[in-house]
């Protein structure tokens, strides 16, 4: 039996190309994206909030766990759904042809 993989990222650039960076291709890719920029702010907020209560090392500590927990789970999510093969030039265009 096949398994049928939803893809959430595509490559940016072609196979071969040296950059391996990825873009969200499905409105999931997009979700977790938005939720490391969610978690980086409330990280910054916390920051500037502690920091302006004079408990500087606080902000710092927590802006550093926030961005340390939002980037481990962009980063593995993207690995684990992303198409190696495929580019997001060919995901629009079969969405194009749809």
């Amino acid at each position: 039996m096949t398994e049928v993989t939803e893809f959430w990222f595509a490559r940016r650039f072609p196979v071969g190309d040296r950059r391996r960076a990825m873009a969200p291709v499905h409105w999931k890719g997009t979700a977790v994206a938005l939720i490391y920029v969610a978690v980086l702010m409330l990280g910054g907020f916390a920051f500037a909030w502690f920091g302006a209560s004079g408990r500087m090392v606080t902000g710092v500590i927590i802006f550093v766990v926030a961005a340390i927990f939002g980037a481990g789970l962009f980063i593995s999510v993207a690995e684990a759904k992303c198409d190696r093969q495929r580019t997001v030039a060919d995901y629009r265009k079969a969405r194009a042809s749809v």
